[in-house]
């Protein structure tokens, strides 16, 4: 035994696919071995160039390829040629085309591809053809147009396709006719059909689920679902549907689950739920319902979960579903007012129902005495004042909820009834009682929760918060030099956009200069707006800009940022931000407002030195007191530098005199500062 366990442990590092020594020593791609190959993760054009590199020096056994954010827009021919990949996710790029041998080698490999997030304006049909192993096809978040043609040809593996998230009106009747053997699953989400795609989905004898949320769609039809054989699952919640037709299901024997919640139905004519006889889960909430007929749900056979959470609903009438193997009712933000036997007559098997966040004032005795299998009634948020002796009775290990009514203000009152048993809870808000739980109140309808807010369909519209931070700098014309000039290019700070919007926030003191000013701008800085309006809807992008103002006598300015930045000391250190050293007579302020979130380091260069000494050749009086200012990081290391006199600070007046006083903590990385009184 001992022999054979010491046999396995030498053959198991030879059957895993190490990773190559290319990802070696390098940050821009990861890679993981493993039995079927081993799995690289590369992201950004560092790793654009590693993968480029591996699939022109190696050949060898891919189990996962990923190369994200590298800004590719086309794939040319043969681009993985030496590589056998059996998962390829090129996601999150700028792809507009893909050669029609793209992916030539791979076609008895690859089983998974993900094309979602780039700019695809059709379904690379040529690039796709051929591929016959591959079971999984993501093109999600593209920009794919109407579908005129077979979409998928000779790939006779294909089971899952999402097509979510594009621009899809209409779809030829062909464009799954080479697959409608293998389709098991199909996603159409967020596009902008108004008609459910028949023709194009019908025969697929193999479809389990189909997903067409939040488009269009204004009415189920006749003959819309025709032979498909295999269909469990159906989604169409976040449409327009108003109306479904008889006649819609057509050889569907087998839709467990329909999902029609965020429409707008206001009623269903009677028998026409009779085609769904195998429906298990029908998800109605969200829409329009004012009442429930008794024949609304006649021919529900198999139904167990049936939701009308957040409608209209006022009254249902008595024996509404009687006949109907029913488990779970859930009825709550809808504008009942009582409860009584018939409410829910003819349901044995009900176990659990849901009627809170009405306007029920009354329930009568014995309402819920004839559901033996029921164990949790919730009754929360209602207008109940009362409960009649039998109004809770039912099966001994019923649990009933009644917080916030104004049945728990009253003396004795209770919040849960648990198999007979009162019980106060004593972490309950009990809100209703801190008001007038005695009034009388209108009756409110409809009393539905807003409609959940449509999930996000592409990370490319996750609305984030960009801080960008704008220097104004002005210079004299009488002190302005080429170095000067340079220098005011190291003020411009990195903006990092994602998504579709931006917070600027701009930090300038207030400058009253002596002489007419001018303003030195860099070539880079024209333009402004458009440079900023580019960086709005540029996605994960990372720009650097300078915005510069034309100068006024009364514009505001950030001259102590200039200052700190062109009077830089020579010598070992290469930080000058904490000196507040006296400035020139042209760089004197009035007014200056402190600097936020301003963490940049600025490094000296050799002409730093030059550019100190003719500062120190001008010395004047500032006029205001300096205020607090952040500084970088490391004070630890320069607490030392100023442990004796530095050559570049000029002494300073009584006047004038600024004590500056280092923390010890290592955390702190601010430096305050303070004016003594002068002394007479």
């Amino acid at each position: 035994m001992l022999l054979r366990l010491c046999v396995a442990l030498l053959v198991l590092p030879a059957c895993l696919a190490f990773c190559p020594k290319l990802f070696q020593n390098q940050t821009a791609c990861s890679c993981d071995s493993t039995v079927e190959g081993p799995v690289i993760k590369c992201s950004g054009h560092d790793g654009l160039r590693m993968v480029e590199k591996l699939s022109t020096t190696t050949t060898m056994e891919v189990r996962e390829l990923a190369l994200e954010n590298a800004d590719i827009i086309e794939v040319g021919p043969k681009a993985f040629k030496t590589l056998r990949i059996k998962k390829l996710i090129l996601s999150n790029n700028r792809i507009e085309k893909i050669h029609d041998h793209a992916f030539t080698g791979l076609e008895n490999v690859m089983q998974e591809l993900s094309l979602s997030e780039n700019n695809l304006k059709e379904v690379p049909t040529s690039a796709l053809a051929g591929l016959r192993v591959l079971n999984i096809l993501s093109l999600k978040c593209n920009k794919i147009e109407n579908i005129t043609t077979k979409a998928f040809v000779n790939m006779t593996s294909l089971i899952d396709v999402n097509l979510g998230c594009n621009q899809i009106c209409s779809m030829a009747a062909d464009t799954f006719a080479n697959v409608k053997m293998s389709l098991q699953n199909l996603i159409l989400d967020n596009n902008c059909m108004t008609e459910f795609p028949s023709k194009a989905v019908r025969n697929m004898n193999n479809l389990i689920a189909l997903h067409i949320k939040y488009n269009k769609i204004n009415a189920i039809r006749q003959n819309d679902f025709v032979n498909l054989t295999s269909l469990s699952m159906l989604s169409l919640n976040g449409n327009n549907i108003s109306e479904i037709k008889g006649g819609a299901l057509q050889n569907t024997p087998n839709l467990h689950y329909l999902y029609l919640n965020e429409n707008n139905l206001q009623t269903l004519d009677n028998g026409v739920l009779e085609q769904f006889k195998q429906l298990q889960v029908l998800d109605l909430s969200f829409n329009n319902f004012t009442d429930i007929t008794k024949e609304m749900f006649e021919g529900l056979e198999s139904i167990q979960h049936l939701n009308l959470d957040s409608n209209r609903i006022s009254a249902v009438a008595p024996g509404a579903f009687a006949g109907t193997p029913l488990l779970l009712l859930w009825l709550p933000n809808n504008c009942l007012t009582e409860v009584s036997q018939q409410t829910l007559k003819g349901a044995p098997f009900l176990r659990m129902v849901s009627l809170s966040n009405n306007n029920i004032r009354e329930v009568h005795e014995l309402s819920f005495d004839h559901l033996p299998n029921l164990h949790t009634l919730d009754l929360a948020n209602n207008k109940i004042m009362s409960l009649q002796n039998k109004s809770l009775s039912g099966p001994e290990n019923l649990a009933v909820r009644l917080q916030e009514n104004p049945v728990v203000c009253v003396k004795n009152g209770f919040h849960v009834l648990n198999s007979g048993e009162a019980i106060w809870l004593t972490n309950e808000a009990n809100t209703i009682c801190k008001g007038e739980w005695q009034a009388q109140t209108a009756d409110l309808c409809p009393k539905a929760q807003p409609r959940p807010i449509r999930p996000v369909c592409c990370s490319n519209e996750i609305t984030t918060t960009t801080t960008t931070t704008t220097t104004t700098t002005t210079l004299a014309p009488t002190t302005t030099t080429e170095e000067e000039k340079e220098e005011t290019t190291e003020t411009t700070e990195k903006v990092t956009t994602v998504g579709k919007s931006k917070k600027t926030k701009a930090t300038t003191t207030t400058e009253e200069p002596e002489d007419d000013e001018d303003v030195y701008v860099d070539d880079d800085e024209e333009g402004t707006e458009e440079e900023e309006e580019e960086v709005s809807t540029t996605e994960k992008s990372t720009t650097t800009t300078t915005t510069t103002t034309e100068a006024s006598k009364s514009k505001k300015v950030n001259m102590e940022r200039f200052w700190r930045l062109s009077n830089k000391p020579s010598g070992k250190s290469p930080f000058l931000r904490h000196s507040q050293g006296n400035k020139p007579r042209y760089l004197q302020t009035t007014t200056e407002a402190p600097e936020e979130e301003d963490e940049a380091e600025y490094i000296s260069d050799d002409g730093g030195a030059e550019e100190s000494e003719e500062a120190e050749t001008t010395v004047a009086t500032t006029t205001t007191t300096e205020p607090s200012v952040k500084v970088p990081a490391r004070i630890r290391e320069r607490q030392r530098m100023f442990a004796s006199n530095i050559p570049w600070m000029a002494p300073r007046t009584k006047t004038d005199s600024v004590e500056e006083e280092f923390s010890k903590d290592d955390e702190v990385e601010t430096v305050e500062t303070a004016e003594k009184p002068a002394r007479h």
